[in-house]
């Protein structure tokens, strides 16, 4: 039997309970029952999503326990670290058909609810009978459990298959800033040629799932992991849709879960489960091996390596045949001719222009309308293939010619376009014998050019044409005496200005 807990009250016949800051009456563990495993599970789920289960894993214990009637029951202990706790606990509990109450070591009694606000106090405490290891006092009954057999928190996680959520492998940009791929060692180096051909930041590591055979193919279950950034939505639906090839998603540094699919528990909110020496991969389905529910722990910390190191090189050890020799052959070229395609990114930064020769008046006409400060900005070289006019800014003051972006510092292209294959800047640069001191430049028409930075010379300098400047001659000054002015002072009387008007007079 049960009596109602009041406030301040001090005596209790309960043993290892007491009241907290609130008078709420606590032991040092919260005891929760389950008829069925399913309402342990429920629990940890609804609980997870609300709090974090890392601050009840200290003191949480799971046990299978049998009552004087034979039947089997969960009963899930964990610490009472304050009422807030055990008032969420025995909240996410009543949801799935739980029980709580509180106590600290053989003895639990009901805590409290809506009809007893500071708890409840057993009356008549014995001792357990033979066979029993904890006992719980209910309003009208008590009930002794013996723990059959305790169930580890860790291997409950990693027993519960994912579950399969509607439109779940559509993804946000902000979710898809860093996944993990699983891809077949079979198709690595072709994820690496194209993940790095379509300048996807990556790194990719060799793994094997603790536990498997290390002795022959038949039973090697190795793949590779990659771990991408800021992966393009066609190129996840493009790995999602082939064979040999999965997606995962981080929901702690060391756990990923495959997209599409989301544990019960929320995994970010025991994150301390997860050993910072391993890994954890939790699959839902596997297009190749059919259903499949598993969690493959490696053994780390993984070492990664970028995929710019593991492009594949090849090298030709025969002696090249002559090039006459391969005329009229079958043999194909192996270099492949660079081009201009539309660009697929946002324009990139306006800093040149390339003139054609004829409209050289209409850049002379141009000059005289330019501010000081634009002329001065602007450096301008004359060249066979036009007139390239460069500037650091506003280079759209002159609406002449083709507007030229720079790829890479001193690659300069047309405006809205790319080169493509797609390589990368640096190995462009190599290719096309570029380095500093020298403007590459790619022309709609017409293979590219080179020109040293050392022949651009100040727009303001090079409008100015060649003026021709006469020389004046000196010529002396003295005049002789029949040319000389004569100077005549006459007299003008006392009154002199009394012979014109006063002005106020005409007012």
């Amino acid at each position: 039997m049960l009596e109602n807990v009041a406030l301040g009250q001090s005596r209790f016949m309960t043993p290892g309970v007491a009241p907290d800051p609130r008078g709420v009456l606590l032991g040092r563990y919260g005891m929760l029952s389950f008829a069925t495993l399913e309402g342990v599970v429920s629990w940890l789920r609804l609980y997870s999503a609300e709090s974090s289960i890392d601050e009840l894993l200290s003191g949480m214990e799971i046990h299978q326990a049998i009552t004087p009637l034979r039947s089997r029951e969960m009963l899930v202990r964990i610490p009472a670290t304050s009422s807030y706790t055990l008032d969420r606990a025995g909240r996410c509990a009543k949801f799935v058909g739980g029980t709580i109450y509180t106590g600290t070591s053989k003895h639990f009694v009901k805590y409290r609810d809506d009809r007893s606000p500071y708890g409840y106090d057993a009356v008549g405490i014995h001792a357990l009978p033979h066979n029993a290891d904890i006992m719980v006092h209910g309003e009208d009954f008590t009930q002794t459990y013996h723990k059959e057999r305790l169930i580890p928190f860790h291997k409950l996680l990693f027993r519960l298959s994912l579950r399969r959520v509607p439109g779940g492998d559509k993804l946000r940009p902000d979710d898809r800033s860093e996944l993990v791929l699983v891809v077949a060692r079979g198709l690595g180096e072709g994820v690496i040629r194209y993940l790095w051909r379509n300048r996807v930041p990556a790194e990719v590591a060799l793994v094997k799932p603790r536990g498997q055979s290390a002795f022959g193919d038949a039973t090697d279950a190795s793949y590779l992991l990659f771990r991408v950034g800021k992966l393009p939505e066609r190129i996840l639906d493009l790995c999602m849709a082939t064979p040999g090839i999965e997606v995962f998603r981080l929901n702690t540094p060391q756990a990923a879960v495959q997209v599409g699919f989301t544990h019960l528990i929320d995994l970010s909110s025991c994150a301390s489960v997860f050993s910072e020496q391993s890994f954890y991969v939790f699959w839902g389905y596997s297009a190749h091996e059919g259903r499949i529910d598993r969690v493959d722990v490696l053994d780390g910390p993984v070492e990664f390596s970028g995929i710019e190191n593991l492009t594949r090189i090849r090298l030709d050890v025969e002696k090249p045949r002559a090039r006459e020799n391969l005329e009229g052959s079958d043999v194909d070229q192996v270099g492949v001719p660079i081009r201009l395609a539309p660009s697929l990114v946002p324009p990139r930064h306006v800093i040149a222009t390339l003139i054609p020769l004829a409209q050289g008046p209409m850049l002379k006409r141009l000059v005289y309308f330019l501010p000081r400060s634009s002329l001065r900005g602007h450096q301008v070289v004359v060249t066979d293939r036009g007139i390239l006019v460069v500037a650091a800014e506003n280079i759209d003051v002159i609406p002449l010619g083709q507007i030229l972006c720079e790829l890479a510092a001193g690659l300069l292209v047309p405006m809205g376009m790319d080169l493509v294959p797609r390589v990368a800047p640096d190995v462009l640069a190599r290719a096309l014998g570029h380095g500093a001191g020298l403007l590459t430049v790619f022309p709609h028409r017409g293979n590219p050019f080179q020109v040293s930075r050392a022949a651009l010379a100040p727009l303001e300098r090079r409008a100015l044409a060649k003026i021709e400047v006469d020389r004046a001659s000196v010529v002396d000054t003295h005049m002789d005496s029949q040319g000389q002015p004569t100077l005549v002072n006459e007299p003008v009387g006392r009154f002199a200005l009394w012979g014109y008007p006063n002005p106020r007079s005409k007012s």
